[in-house]
């Protein structure tokens, strides 16, 4: 089955900027992950994962970025989200995760929080 997620990240320092494009389900969860874990791996102590382009996110998804958190934490660093649209967002309200992670409107904005 094709991957219906495309991701693209960058590092500023100790941050790393993952931004995914698509859906964040079952299927794309797992490749997701990896790439968070050689994201920490190269030296990012905090992540910025933008879902500005992610029209749909299931539990794996949800799970996938509680495993980065739950990484980045055992390293004293953090993972925030930027621009989750109104239905990725709903689904962060709805399970109470988004007192977990922080959701920002800007790229700017996340990386300034982490500072």
């Amino acid at each position: 089955m094709e991957m219906d997620l495309d991701v693209d990240v960058t590092m500023d320092g100790d941050v790393g900027i993952i931004r995914l494009s698509g859906e964040l389900d079952a299927y794309t969860s797992g490749h997701f992950r990896e790439v968070m874990i050689n994201t920490i791996e190269k030296g990012c102590k905090h992540l910025v994962v933008s879902l500005a382009n992610v029209e749909y996110i299931d539990s794996s998804g949800l799970g996938a970025l509680v495993g980065g958190l739950k990484r980045v934490s055992e390293r004293n660093g953090r993972l925030v989200l930027v621009g989750a649209r109104p239905q990725v967002r709903k689904v962060f309200e709805i399970t109470g995760l988004e007192r977990v992670f922080p959701i920002y409107r800007t790229e700017s904005e996340a990386a300034e929080s982490l500072k």
